[in-house]
């Protein structure tokens, strides 16, 4: 498939349907709002208004938690050891999720939605080939699920920038938080929507598909846990490895999803 070529009027006019199609579809379009305003804004505030107000006397486990975190953060003192801990350990697990959960949503409307409202008979006698509709429809999930991702980074850059104004803390960016940025959200948004394209084949609905493509969010929540326990830590090296891989896995199902994506099994019922 040569993806490098320019796109042709009919896959920007598809792209343009399926941004619109994912736009007024309400849970589609609610799901979206709702990640980067729960995960990068609520949470974060919240944990700030924690670690402003809430009496440290009164907080246990401060000596464990102080175990887990690395040399120069325990010259932190507790207040600000607790926003460390949500900008550093919690913030880049929760902002993982978006791509993830973003590009899932965006190809379970795209994908899975064009055989729910039986327009892909219609689709399939356009002008375009299979494989020019398969390149337009993943671009449209890859676009609309960065676009999620860049706006959750921002909001959560203003929020974690003014909780280390008021605590008067370094500011919140790293090397493993770049990781996350610029390797492993690009390679968990294309791992979202290949996987969706392998399950579109057996959803019936973009609900039914949306609930099938919670089971890949575990993954995320174990290395949550992992690091809270202290059974590991993620740092820049252990993260791109991490991404390497996953780009790796990424190729093999595109390369899985792309054969399967033949008018036989579009038009399976």
């Amino acid at each position: 498939m040569k993806w490098f070529l320019p796109l042709t009027q009919g896959q920007k006019a598809l792209i343009r349907k399926d941004f619109y199609q994912v736009w007024k579809t309400p849970m589609l379009r609610n799901t979206l709002l709702a990640l980067p305003a729960v995960l990068m804004v609520v949470m974060p505030v919240g944990f700030l208004v924690i670690a402003c107000l809430a009496p440290m006397k009164d907080m246990n486990g401060m000596e464990e938690l102080m175990a887990l975190l690395p040399q120069k953060a325990k010259e932190l003192n507790e207040r600000q050891m607790m926003f460390y801990v949500m900008t550093t350990m919690m913030a880049p697990m929760l902002f993982l999720m978006i791509p993830l959960m973003s590009s899932t949503v965006t190809a379970s409307g795209s994908f899975v939605g064009e055989k729910e409202q039986g327009t892909m008979e219609s689709l399939l006698l356009t002008p375009m080939t299979v494989k020019e509709i398969f390149r337009a429809k993943v671009e449209v999930c890859v676009r609309l699920s960065l676009l999620v991702t860049g706006i959750s980074l921002v909001l959560f850059g203003v929020t974690a920038a003014v909780g280390n104004m008021i605590l008067k803390m370094p500011f919140w960016l790293d090397w493993s938080w770049l990781v996350v940025i610029v390797l492993l959200a690009p390679a968990l948004t294309v791992f979202g929507v290949v996987f969706m394209v392998l399950v579109s084949g057996r959803s019936k609905s973009y609900m039914e598909a949306m609930q099938t493509s919670g089971y890949i969010v575990l993954p995320l929540i174990l290395l949550f846990v992992g690091q809270f326990t202290g059974l590991f830590v993620l740092g820049p090296l252990a993260l791109a490895v991490l991404a390497l891989v996953i780009f790796l896995l990424d190729y093999g199902l595109f390369r899985i999803a792309s054969g399967k994506f033949t008018p036989e099994k579009l038009l399976k019922k």
